[in-house]
């Protein structure tokens, strides 16, 4: 079967860091990978032919409007569509607008090896889920966010600042002057340093600022992997409702970094691996304190690094996803490929931590005489 694959982003950072991860993955796999005009999808037709695409990764709303679904068929093209909630309500979990149409349940219907997929949770889905069960499609499977391990390496793991945060506050200001500007604030006042990437929203609430973080996301990882802790928040939704975890659950700790959370759904997927708060001041204690020396620092690193790397990446999604649809040959080659990838990528990481333990800055090489 020929390893080339379409992808149709869809517009938005959040998704955009998703739809990375999958496409790094697959490259790193081997895979051809094009990236499709998510309104005109021209090209989707003469691509299909062309190159024998046989696998099509796409979302709802315009991500699936005017698909070539005969040629799909006739081709034989797995399609794997993010589906968003739908229910008579129009109920979301992340914003207003983030509602699928009613009419995708029949264009999904349509592709004969299609699989709608969504990173919610399924305790949720009989509030906001529902409308696709009605409209024939029963079949949605689970597939959480994860880390993109292929960016998640950091040059170093010197620790530049005591806490580095990398959040957007615009649709969650509630959270800003609650949570986030009394934490920053008192770090503050405890001399403790801290970066802050974001919208304007940081520096509208009067703390220091680094500005929006836009290109490459392995910048991501020099952030989180030279910070003594980073703070994580998700929107009051997600978190009431417990519907999923953002990418930077799994990100942090795969590129050195330790974290605290303020959703509790990171007990499910992270435990011990993951610092959970119960509350706003539970929250900021928690980051002081970790803001502060640590006597088990790197061991905790490796620890969490470790389990993130072997069981929440976009290697262990593909594995799910390649089940599901059928490509099981690939499936148990990107299980293999996977754990190869996590060895290497912890083996990377320790090799950091260990010249920070020694004192010995990570560039410098050692060459020893016979």
């Amino acid at each position: 079967m020929n390893k080339c694959a379409l992808c149709i982003p869809r517009p938005g950072a959040t998704s955009q860091m998703v739809q990375q991860g999958y496409v790094d993955a697959l490259r790193y796999l081997g895979w051809k990978v094009y990236i499709g005009d998510p309104k005109t999808k021209l090209c989707c037709r003469e691509w299909i032919e062309k190159y024998g695409i046989q696998l099509i990764m796409t979302h709802s709303k315009y991500g699936i409007r005017q698909l070539p679904i005969q040629t799909i068929n006739n081709n034989k093209v797995a399609v794997a569509i993010n589906v968003l909630p739908l229910n008579s309500t129009n109920a979301t979990i992340d914003g207003p607008y983030e509602f699928a149409h009613d009419d995708e349940p029949d264009f999904i219907g349509e592709i004969k090896i299609g699989i709608a997929h969504t990173h919610f949770e399924p305790d949720i889905w009989p509030e906001y889920m529902h409308g696709w069960q009605d409209g024939g499609i029963g079949n949605i499977i689970h597939l959480p966010v994860a880390g993109n391990m292929i960016k998640a390496l950091p040059p170093t793991c010197s620790r530049l600042v005591d806490v580095a945060m990398v959040a957007n506050f615009s649709h969650r200001q509630g959270i800003m002057k609650q949570l986030i500007e009394p934490l920053f604030k008192r770090l503050d006042l405890l001399g403790y340093s801290y970066q802050a990437f974001g919208d304007n929203i940081w520096q509208l609430a009067g703390l220091n600022y680094n500005g929006p973080l836009v290109g490459d996301i392995s910048k991501l990882a020099h952030i989180y992997g030279t910070a003594r802790v980073c703070p994580n928040v998700h929107t009051e939704k997600q978190i009431i409702t417990q519907a999923c975890l953002n990418e930077r659950s799994f990100m942090i700790p795969l590129c050195g970094g330790i974290q605290v959370s303020d959703n509790p759904l990171t007990a499910k997927y992270l435990g011990v691996h993951c610092a959970t708060s119960v509350n706003t001041t539970d929250f900021m204690n928690k980051v002081i304190t970790l803001a502060g020396d640590q006597s088990q620092h790197f061991d905790l690193i490796r620890d969490n690094t470790e389990y993130v790397a072997h069981k929440h990446t976009y290697f262990n999604r593909l594995v799910d996803l390649f089940r599901v649809i059928g490509f099981l040959e690939f499936s148990d080659k990107t299980e293999a490929e996977g754990k190869r990838a996590a060895v290497r990528h912890c083996w990377e990481l320790d090799a950091r931590l260990s010249a920070e333990e020694r004192g010995i800055p990570y560039e410098q090489k050692v060459i020893g005489t016979a």
